[in-house]
């Protein structure tokens, strides 16, 4: 058969030769790899394989790692806690995600390079990527200098190399604003299905203790970040008369229950906080001279709910008592974080500029500590003090050109989004912003919580997406 013939009927010999190097390779492969390693090699090629056609489907890749690290719990979750495997360290504290981020990264640049698109960096974003790569600098010198190997400190910044990469990389996918809302109720889906999985962890006991009586849902960040942007994002959804699902909102009360049994303070005010910013912006000026009477009736309930005696051992009402100044005082580890920050805030007013340098421990000099932590030296319960602490005054900067950069996105797509869906998520995410700014007083995330920093930057990319994607034509449903 001819060449011509091959062509018309759809094939070319270019790509038949390269199908067949690529399978002799493979079945190559797949020999070695059980001649060392037994049937359980074949699993290898396979791998291999999958990996291969995933770099040709960004959008496929980017949505199976960002779903990978939302459904895949750390070790203190006692459920289903085979997952923690996709977080092991495998070398030099480097792990399995790292390499998928790497491989989404790979992708997104193949598939401009194939397509001969350019590369699109949200404005918005500029200024904090430039502050933050600039920082990075600073702490790899400065850590370096202080006596600390090139590698590791080149390597602690895998993390940070998160919050650099993965906002524009997203911002680059070749994506329609129908295919954001597709995304947009997938998410929805596994905050609903994540919700389910903590109660799940409640009901069977699996997980950590709260105060020795009741089991949490969620200790770490990220499930209880995506199931307070859900629940801001169904409140929007509702003030906008955008018609979301009805199984998102019926759903409703599984995010509720969730969030505050995982009796994470910082997250309880922050979506509080939230709601509250949800509800000033986006209904008419009669719903927003209701919010003083709302917000009296609020903190009249949290009293009341204090004051009455029977009710002091329910750890949820416990929880809200511990914070009281008084309280404060007294617990062990709300104790530490003080002791902490009088600390860290010794060690930048000795070096105010440059800062200590990345895998630079700080020292108690100030205040000695209620406790020790492992790697505590190394962490700060305040996100913009670490950043001052390890990238000097220039990682300051840019933590917060950051969150305003995302701000700013979440600002437009609110604004200037024709669908009404992806208004409600813009407005959602601007006041969750709001409440991550109150979270990460009391904890750092963004930037050290590898889970945490790909789902943050999974939303980022998504308003940078927002803002880069022209909205429907008239007369065409979006």
């Amino acid at each position: 058969m001819s060449a011509r013939r091959l062509r018309l009927r759809g094939l070319d010999i270019g790509e038949l030769r390269v199908a067949a190097v690529a399978s002799c390779a493979t079945a190559l492969v797949a020999l070695l790899a059980v001649y060392k390693d037994g049937m359980a090699g074949l699993l290898v090629p396979l791998a291999l394989a999958t990996v291969l056609i995933l770099l040709y489907r960004p959008l496929a890749l980017a949505v199976m790692v960002v779903g990978l690290t939302i459904l895949c719990e750390g070790p203190t979750f006692g459920f289903l806690h085979f997952t923690s495997k996709l977080y092991i360290q495998i070398y030099k504290g480097l792990t399995p995600l790292d390499i998928l981020v790497v491989l989404v990264v790979l992708a997104v640049g193949i598939d401009a390079i194939r397509r001969r698109r350019p590369v699109r960096v949200p404005r918005a974003l500029i200024p904090g990527v430039v502050m933050l790569l600039l920082a990075m600098l600073v702490g790899i010198i400065t850590g370096h200098a202080a006596g600390v190997s090139l590698r590791t400190v080149v390597l602690s910044e895998n993390v940070l190399v998160y919050v650099l990469l993965l906002p524009v990389v997203l911002a680059n996918l070749n994506v329609d604003r129908r295919q954001v809302t597709i995304l947009l109720g997938g998410a929805m889906a596994l905050a609903i299905l994540k919700a389910t999985l903590g109660l799940v962890e409640v009901l069977g006991h699996y997980g950590d203790r709260f105060e020795g009586m009741s089991t949490l849902t969620y200790y770490e960040p990220t499930a209880n970040w995506l199931i307070m942007i859900a629940l801001l994002w169904a409140f929007a959804t509702i003030l906008a008369r955008a018609r979301p699902p009805r199984w998102a909102l019926l759903a409703s009360p599984l995010l509720i229950a969730s969030l505050a049994l995982s009796y994470r303070r910082s997250f309880w005010i922050a979506a509080v906080l939230g709601l509250l910013l949800v509800l000033l912006l986006g209904t008419s000026p009669v719903g927003r001279r209701m919010l003083l009477p709302t917000g009296l009736m609020l903190a009249l309930a949290i009293v009341l709910l204090g004051s009455i005696h029977f009710q002091n051992q329910i750890p949820a009402v416990k929880r809200v008592e511990s914070l009281a100044p008084s309280k404060l005082a007294t617990n062990v580890e709300d104790r530490y974080r003080l002791d902490e920050r009088a600390n860290v805030l010794g060690e930048i007013r000795r070096d105010p500029i440059t800062g200590l340098g990345m895998s630079v421990p700080w020292q108690a000099t100030v205040q000695p500590l209620s406790a020790e932590h492992e790697n505590g030296r190394e962490y700060v319960h305040f996100a913009a003090l670490w950043f001052w602490l390890k990238l000097g005054v220039l990682g300051l900067v840019a933590y917060f050109a950051i969150l305003a950069g995302a701000a700013v996105l979440a600002w437009r797509a609110w604004r200037r989004s024709a669908e009404r869906l992806l208004r409600a998520f813009g407005l959602a995410s601007l006041c969750g912003l709001a409440g991550l700014v109150v979270i990460e007083t009391t904890a750092t995330f963004t930037g050290v919580d590898p889970r945490f920093t790909v789902l943050l930057c999974a939303q980022i990319g998504l308003l940078a997406l927002l803002d880069g994607v022209p909205p429907a034509r008239a007369g065409v449903p979006a």
